[in-house]
């Protein structure tokens, strides 16, 4: 019997990719997220950049429009920050 998660995003995302998305997509900045990650503002970026390269977005914004539509048929967890701290 094999589990599946809704905290997965996409099959193509990693984890902390999802996380990273999921803190975007509840309003958290660039700064707060690699901070609380313990990352380098240049490797978030680069994530980032990853991300919409996998997605196929072209902008943050457009990415976060996406990861907020896969989210919202799965989990609803999405629209309040405070508990957004409890998944990662």
């Amino acid at each position: 019997m094999q589990r599946t998660s809704a905290f997965r995003l996409d099959p193509a995302l990693t984890g902390e990719e999802a996380i990273v998305l999921r803190a975007l997509a509840v309003g958290q900045t660039d700064g707060d997220i690699s901070k609380e990650l313990r990352m380098a503002p240049g490797t978030f970026l680069r994530l980032v950049r990853d991300m919409r390269e996998k997605i196929g977005t072209t902008d943050n914004v457009s990415l976060i429009e996406w990861a907020k539509g896969q989210i919202k048929g799965c989990d609803q967890r999405i629209d309040s920050r405070e508990r957004y701290a409890r998944l990662a």
